[in-house]
């Protein structure tokens, strides 16, 4: 047979998703959440990033455009 015969029916679709949302609930009371202060200094670390990419990315662009105007 392609079923199993020991399967357990399905239950209801309302069930189910009520069910979902019950243990995604719980799920997320047992998540150790950052502090204020760790989501700040992580987003300054990510702001200075971006920043030096930024300075890196357009001194690079700034170069090759000069290459490439000089260039005949």
């Amino acid at each position: 047979m392609a079923q199993e015969q020991n399967a357990a029916p399905r239950r209801p679709l309302g069930a189910r998703i009520v069910n979902y949302f019950r243990e995604a609930r719980a799920e997320l009371s047992r998540v150790t959440w950052s502090t204020r202060q760790e989501i700040l200094e992580s987003t300054q670390v990510i702001v200075v990033f971006a920043i030096v990419a930024m300075v890196l990315l357009g001194l690079i662009d700034t170069i090759f455009r000069f290459i490439t105007v000089r260039l005949p």
